[in-house]
């Protein structure tokens, strides 16, 4: 791959909304990118509390966290890869050293199912980028890319992670994490804009076309047009059968994990005991705004109305485009007025879900709406295993006529699967919320 050299780009980042509407509280901060000789340098900047009072990390963070602050990031070339700097702003502290790191699973990509057909491409790539995509290091997979200890502010590095946020193609965000009482506890949290001619070099080499044709949708949120999606050229059906299942939505979800953090971004409703309170179109959460961060201020709005009623779920048998043989269901929703909103998600092996109990259910894994995607958050080894050309996962949102529904729009996030801690052919289904910050439907499914 050769990069283009000589070029600076300087942009004016200003707070908006996660939403169509680029109206919003604004913050406004300077961040700049500049290539020289194969390096792609970028502004680091951090975020203070009174800027960011709705920050779910406040109460389980590290004490350390609102006074480190770094300079700057870099990415240079290398033959397997990057090696990706971090500059210190205190020139006490430890230059960190990132080796030979592979971006290539982080740049959205069309699956290789896709490919031909214009509209099925489109969706995979805005809803890749439109997900997180948060990659951590730590233990041994650590010490493969850091060739010695860091210390930052007094604090050894043990884990570090790199993300790809939810809002355009080039706002990401690094975080360190050093032990404190025997867990890794985040101290430093710096945003950044991704170098974009890096960025579109990357896309190019990735898909073997150029980015400009998805540009305005991944670098302005641009929602595509709800057409019809051939889920044909995903996968086809070898088998369907129906499914008996039991609804839990008058019950409540677990308050534990990134569900307890997150519950301070639930803005309506405000009080609730139950899943099905949040099935109206009602139902507000603190928008994920740029640079990265959930803001009350700002609420997003949703269609979880959408989920009133499950009618009927139907499992299916699927051969993947890759030739993998796989699990698929259908959940048909109906709202009070009949309206009914198709949630097909596939390209599963059910077998291989935890078996966990209900009140573990936030140890399930969670599976982001979309086409290849990666998951919100891993470790390192299964982001660099699990290929988005070739991912068999899908995850969508029809109408009764087989057209895409923006789950962004609708409010949820994706499914989170496990297996049943006593009987393994029960498969518990729980609703993600926008932004995961509830879980606003429960279903015991009998496989």
């Amino acid at each position: 791959m050769k990069i283009q050299v000589l070029f600076s780009i300087i942009t004016l980042l200003l707070l908006s909304s996660c939403s169509e509407n680029p109206e919003g509280n604004r913050l406004s901060t300077s961040i700049s990118s500049v290539e020289e000789a194969n390096i792609f340098r970028a502004n680091l900047r951090e975020i203070s509390d009174e800027d960011y009072p709705d920050n779910p990390d406040i109460s389980i963070r590290h004490p350390k966290y609102v006074e480190t602050t770094m300079e700057s990031i870099s990415f240079e070339q290398k033959e397997n890869g990057f090696d990706i700097v971090i500059y210190p702003s205190n020139k006490s502290d430890d230059t960190v050293t990132m080796k030979n790191i592979d971006l290539m699973e982080f740049i959205p990509s069309v699956p290789r199912c896709a490919k031909g057909d214009d509209y099925l491409s489109l969706i995979s790539v805005v809803n890749q980028e439109w997900n997180r995509n948060q990659v951590k290091w730590k233990g041994d997979d650590l010490v493969q890319i850091l060739p010695e200890n860091y210390t930052v502010n007094g604090e050894v590095i043990t884990r570090i992670d790199l993300a790809r946020n939810c809002l355009n193609a080039y706002l990401w965000e690094v975080f360190f994490s050093s032990k404190m009482d025997g867990k890794d506890k985040v101290f430093y949290h710096g945003w950044f804009n991704f170098p974009g001619e890096l960025y579109q070099e990357l896309f190019k080499e990735r898909n073997e076309e150029d980015f400009s044709r998805y540009a305005s949708y991944l670098e302005n949120w641009k929602d595509p047009k709800n057409d019809f999606i051939d889920l044909s050229r995903i996968r086809t059906v070898e088998d369907s059968r129906e499914l008996s299942f039991v609804n839990h939505d008058q019950e409540m979800y677990p308050l534990k994990g990134e569900r307890k953090k997150k519950q301070i971004d639930i803005i309506y409703p405000v009080k609730y005991t139950k899943m099905a309170d949040f099935h109206t179109d009602s139902a507000l959460f603190a928008t994920f705004s740029i640079p990265g961060f959930y803001n009350r201020k700002d609420p997003r709005t949703t269609e979880l109305g959408r989920f009133y009623n499950l009618k009927s779920i139907e499992y299916r048998k699927t051969k993947s485009s890759n030739g993998d043989e796989n699990d698929e269901l259908k959940m048909i929703f109906e709202r009070k007025n009949g309206e009914i909103t198709q949630f097909i998600f596939g390209g599963l092996d059910f077998s291989s879900l935890p078996r966990l109990a209900v009140d573990e259910c936030n140890s399930g894994i969670s599976f982001p709406m979309g086409i290849g995607n990666h998951p919100f958050y891993e470790d390192v080894q299964t982001h660099q295993q699990l290929n988005s050309r070739e991912n068999p996962y899908f995850g969508v949102f029809l109408d009764e006529n087989g057209n895409w529904l923006d789950s962004h729009k609708i409010g949820i996030d994706g499914p989170l699967l496990h297996l049943d801690k006593n009987d393994p052919t029960i498969l518990h289904v729980w609703l993600l919320s926008f932004e995961r910050q509830a879980l606003v439907g429960h279903y015991e499914v009998k496989l």
